[in-house]
């Protein structure tokens, strides 16, 4: 448990902002961590330090439907965080840039905190 909490610290150092998800009866359900770095938005969700996925998608504006990523992994929530800061920095050599799958589950219906906000009339 110790290396996932020194894991989240470091994903805050590095820019990460979190939020807990609830359920329906407003129980704890899961914890979302992302950041937006160069085009991309890099995601972290648990449930619980056995029950972590992670992923890197492009930046969408406002979209509804769910975006290709580029890198997902999932596993352990210390194994995750572990992946996700090894995971080279977007436009860096190595960094992964061609889209593999969707990954509808970690954005949420109604809540997509991933969406690149511009001006109307302005670009990305």
């Amino acid at each position: 448990m110790e290396r996932a909490l020194d894991g989240l610290a470091e994903l805050r150092q590095r820019g990460f902002q979190f939020m807990n998800i609830h359920d329906g009866d407003g129980q704890l359900d899961q914890i979302m961590g992302f950041r937006q770095l160069r085009g991309y938005v890099d995601t972290l969700m648990f449930r619980s330090v056995s029950d972590a996925r992670a992923c890197r998608t492009p930046a969408a504006q406002r979209s509804t439907r769910s975006t290709p990523a580029v890198w997902s992994f999932e596993g352990g929530l210390a194994e995750t965080i572990d992946r996700l800061l090894e995971l080279p920095l977007p436009g860096t050599p190595l960094a992964p840039i061609l889209a593999k799958r969707s990954v509808p589950d970690l954005t949420l219906a109604g809540m997509n905190p991933f969406q690149l906000w511009t001006p109307p009339g302005q670009i990305a």
